[in-house]
């Protein structure tokens, strides 16, 4: 019985990081649905949302009023979420003439702020990106492209982030992403993707749906397009760069905790929409992609305790060595990282572990009834 526990917990492991990717890839590849592009430049409302932005605002939007588009179908609104410091005077003092200001009283949180920027937006199609995130040129132009699909309701872009800086989780957070990346891409050529990166995405107008204040917005709009029968797909071409950020564990511990709290919780809101026989194949990817992926800790604690019944015998003792290792590993390269010592390969045990104790924050909060709501310009260590 301890054998037969422990292989199908580490074979529910083994799906989640290497069966579903296969599968996803497979089923892209035997069923691919195209994305018809068009030229056309509908007029579009470009929604920044921002809480104590001063050091970046101005760069953000030079950038953004520096894109491709043109400049009489582009609407820039800065959506300030109660910022106390001069990011409001910021925009009204240097960028008045190109940029509208909404100062949403109080701190009510992104999402919130985001529901008060579309009631006031004039545009057709609605992009988000965050204070922080660079365009090139030509992303939005490449974004709205795939509009001309009337089966495309939203349309998320091409997210490289930054690994300019040594640290660790800088290093590990670039490295998930880009097996991240490689999971929505698969997922948009075969149907749709379960979420957009929260600092590059655009949407049909018309699709917006206000959402609650606890609801993780990038995501929940996906599923909402989806919901509406439409797709949600990927820009490839549509490139935005993210700095490096230089957090520390602890910090992006509470990031992703805070995440897939929102993301659990959304979820749970939209849950009639999640029926297997009314949606089979995006059923199928949000139990893979997401609810397995955030259920990978407990399949590894499975593991390890049945692992300790099976100690007898050779093959599980080479086994527990090996599970065991990697937590030595992970726990190595954190106390070095704290001490600004770094060994190349210590990131990718550090980085698992961190992805899987996320989850596990994440399921306490849940318990405790704590709701994330705001979030920091620059989060305490």
């Amino acid at each position: 019985m301890a054998a037969a526990v422990f292989w199908a917990a580490i074979g529910m492991v083994v799906y989640v990081y290497v069966g579903y990717p296969l599968l996803i890839f497979l089923l892209a590849t035997l069923r691919p649905r195209p994305v018809r592009k068009g030229p056309d430049l509908p007029r579009v409302s470009f929604i920044i949302a921002a809480y104590n932005e001063e050091a970046a605002i101005a760069d953000k939007l030079r950038n953004t009023l520096a894109f491709d588009y043109p400049a009489d179908q582009l609407e820039v609104i800065v959506a300030s979420d109660g910022s106390t410091d001069r990011t409001d005077e910021i925009v009204r003092t240097q960028f008045a003439d190109r940029v509208r200001l909404l100062h949403v009283p109080g701190r009510v949180g992104k999402t919130v702020t985001q529901n008060h920027a579309v009631e006031a937006a004039t545009g057709e199609i609605l992009a988000f990106s965050d204070s922080t995130t660079v365009y090139r040129p030509d992303a939005l132009r490449r974004l709205v492209a795939h509009f001309a699909d009337p089966a495309v309701g939203s349309v998320t872009g091409s997210v490289i982030y930054g690994v300019e800086n040594a640290a660790s989780v800088d290093q590990g957070r670039a490295m998930y992403w880009n097996y991240e990346s490689f999971l929505r891409r698969q997922e948009s050529r075969f149907h749709s993707v379960l979420g957009n990166a929260g600092c590059c995405y655009s949407l049909r107008r018309r699709l917006y749906t206000p959402l609650a204040a606890d609801m993780i917005s990038d995501v929940a709009q996906a599923v909402k397009v989806v919901q509406q029968g439409y797709r949600a797909v990927v820009s490839d071409d549509a490139v935005v760069f993210e700095p490096p950020e230089s957090r520390t564990i602890a910090s992006e511990l509470r990031r992703r905790a805070r995440v897939i709290n929102r993301g659990l919780r959304s979820k749970w809101a939209m849950r009639d929409f999640f029926h297997p026989l009314r949606h089979p194949w995006f059923v199928l990817q949000v139990l893979s992609h997401r609810v397995l992926r955030w259920s990978v800790p407990v399949f590894l604690l499975i593991a390890l305790a049945a692992n300790l019944f099976l100690l007898d015998r050779p093959m599980f003792r080479w086994l527990f060595a090996a599970q065991v290792g990697l937590y030595v590993l992970a726990g190595v390269a954190y106390l070095l990282e704290e001490r600004n010592v770094r060994i190349p390969g210590l990131t990718i045990p550090l980085y698992f572990c961190v992805v899987n104790v996320a989850p596990l924050l994440a399921f306490r909060a849940l318990l405790r009834g704590e709701r994330a709501v705001t979030w920091e310009t620059n989060p305490p260590a």
